[in-house]
């Protein structure tokens, strides 16, 4: 895992949390199309978004963006810091993407 999180660490933190989200995207779709079954992409790749995560050093959620990318870790705090940051930006219509 952690050549994995070395590897795609540096491209991330050149870029905004819309475009980590985008990138996340394309490693999770490389990932299930190099993994033999389901159940390996679903060990691997909330451990790679942990690692991500604490690489990048961000803790407070501030972005839809980076809510998705925290609720797909592994690491309960994470998913708990997305969870808030959703439920404190539903509106009537669903999320608000800038709240």
């Amino acid at each position: 895992m952690a050549e994995l999180v070395h590897r795609w660490a540096a491209p991330l933190e050149r870029k905004s949390w819309a475009e980590r989200l985008t990138l996340l995207n394309e490693i999770h779709d490389h990932l299930m199309e190099e993994l033999e079954t389901f159940e390996e992409l679903c060990e691997i790749f909330p451990r790679l978004v942990a690692g991500l995560i604490e690489h990048l050093g961000a803790d407070d959620v501030t972005s839809l963006e980076q809510a998705h990318i925290y609720a797909n870790s592994i690491d309960v705090e994470h998913r708990k810091v997305a969870g808030a940051w959703l439920a404190a930006h539903q509106g009537p219509g669903g999320i608000s993407p800038r709240g």
